[in-house]
């Protein structure tokens, strides 16, 4: 299997010589990458699963029936997103993830408004 190079890109924490958070340098295009990372909704409920507490990357494979390869591109865009942060043997959730993942299902709980 070959990996293409731009998902191997988009892998990484930051670019090389980078140093500046994603809010930091382009915050409309964080707002975007995040917006993406958490559309899928596998990466949501993954979010979710972690919560308040920190989760090991086996718990995650287990809980949602991932092989290891697939269970580590997730959380690695989950933490380039920086909604979650690896602790020790395993991840938490940022403030950052907790508040959009709430903003998120707060929206997405809303019923939608009709004009008349």
């Amino acid at each position: 299997m070959t990996v293409n190079q731009s998902l191997l890109d988009l892998l990484k924490p930051s670019a090389p010589g980078e140093d500046k958070k994603w809010y930091e340098v382009e915050p409309a295009e964080g707002h975007r990458f995040l917006g993406e990372v958490l559309q899928l909704r596998n990466r949501r409920d993954i979010l979710k699963f972690i919560g308040p507490g920190i989760k090991t990357k086996g718990e995650i494979e287990r809980t949602f029936g991932l092989n290891e390869s697939v269970a580590e591109v997730h959380l690695t865009l989950l933490e380039k997103a920086m909604v979650i942060e690896k602790v020790g043997d395993g991840y938490r959730s940022t403030p950052i993830g907790n508040a959009y993942l709430k903003n998120f299902e707060d929206f997405a709980s809303e019923p939608s408004k009709k004009s008349d």
